[in-house]
């Protein structure tokens, strides 16, 4: 995006996704703050399952959810956003087929919030067998070095280098995978949220580990994501994040005092 002359329209686009990630950060933050310090984001959760319905309590945590995603993901994916609204404000100017640019960012939207609802019910599973078996809460940081792990190793694998190329590359997604009309448009939302989801879902089940309203980590991840998907160096940051998330991983199962006062 160096170099290149913005027209109005485009730049009206970068100011709405700029605000929109600042609103959702102000909104985030200050979630986190409002709550006590002496309980955990886990603690309240669970208090608050016992007073509302799970469909009450999966609404609330998703709207939240969602609200992170913007946060944390809008930086990375306005070029594709801009993109998407630049080639329709060329076929707007031809007398073509126009689509708003938000039916785009709804249906990429959708894929974040669909794996929120899933990685919600299995983090309350776990969290229900923690409960339930004491001797499981023992190993908690040991099942989070392992989700650490796991993280990291995906980091080095083909598909994350697959879904990390489509994400770096928003020109070929315009020329390969366009469709028209406004069913397509969403569908070429929920296309590059695939992608995305592909390329990030690894560093987001950090959240669950080191806490969901972590600012801190939510900070660290959404930097590490703008890296990869933005710098040309990204693919390289993309290896040694993963490296750092395996080293870390492995602290945290053999020498867990060292890291629990960080997490």
């Amino acid at each position: 995006m160096n170099g290149i002359q913005w027209s109005r329209q485009e730049k009206i686009i970068i100011v709405i996704l700029i605000v929109l990630s600042a609103v959702a950060w102000i909104i985030t933050v200050h979630h986190s703050q409002s709550m006590s310090g002496s309980e955990s984001m886990e603690m309240q959760m669970s208090m608050a399952m016992e007073n509302r319905p799970l469909i009450l309590e999966a609404a609330l945590f998703l709207a939240m959810w969602t609200i992170m995603m913007i946060a944390m993901m809008f930086p990375a994916v306005s070029p594709m956003v801009l993109l998407f609204r630049t080639v329709h404000e060329k076929r707007k100017a031809t007398s073509e087929s126009f689509i708003p640019t938000w039916v785009f960012v709804l249906g990429y939207l959708l894929v974040w919030a669909f794996f929120g609802v899933l990685a919600y019910f299995a983090d309350r599973l776990i969290g229900h067998l923690a409960m339930s078996s004491p001797k499981l809460q023992s190993y908690g940081l040991a099942i989070g070095g392992l989700v650490f792990i796991l993280a990291g190793l995906y980091q080095l694998t083909p598909l994350k280098n697959v879904c990390l190329a489509h994400c770096r590359s928003p020109l070929h997604f315009i020329m390969h995978r366009w469709r028209e009309g406004y069913l397509g448009s969403l569908i070429m939302g929920i296309d590059h949220g695939t992608y995305c989801l592909g390329c990030c879902w690894g560093l987001m089940l950090v959240l669950f580990v080191v806490g969901i309203m972590n600012i801190a980590w939510m900070g660290i991840l959404t930097l590490i994501i703008f890296v990869e998907k933005i710098s040309k160096h990204g693919v390289t940051v993309s290896k040694l994040v993963g490296c750092s998330l395996i080293v870390l991983g492995i602290v945290m199962i053999v020498r867990p005092a060292i890291v629990s006062s960080v997490l």
